[in-house]
């Protein structure tokens, strides 16, 4: 196939607008972090949307891929799975998206 065919062709896709724009809130709340491995931390969630979140903690263990249970509350949790992990941050992605509202509630609004 030649450049140009393989051009044409990439241009005859239907551009899928990018659906994961959504607000971020600023948040303060803790959670636990639980693994089903076992391993267990606190950590600090900086900030939320209804897809996931960033997290700070001291976790060594927190590693790209990795599958998690946050927290929230005893009778609260969300699991997700961590999109990237750099010197005690992190960002997660649920596995399943949360409400606004719980967003908010996270978020302390």
């Amino acid at each position: 196939m030649s450049a140009k065919a393989k051009i044409d062709k990439l241009e005859a896709v239907a551009v899928r607008p990018n659906t994961r724009r959504t607000t971020r809130r600023i948040a303060g709340a803790v959670a636990t972090v639980r693994t089903a491995g076992g391993e267990r931390c606190r950590a600090r969630i900086r900030d939320v949307s209804i897809f996931g979140c960033s997290i700070v903690t001291e976790a060594d263990w927190l590693r790209t891929g990795i599958f998690i249970t946050l927290q929230l509350a005893p009778d609260w949790s969300i699991q997700a799975i961590v999109r990237w992990a750099r010197d005690g941050v992190g960002g997660v992605e649920f596995l399943r998206a949360i409400s606004e509202a719980d967003a908010r509630n996270i978020a302390g609004d």
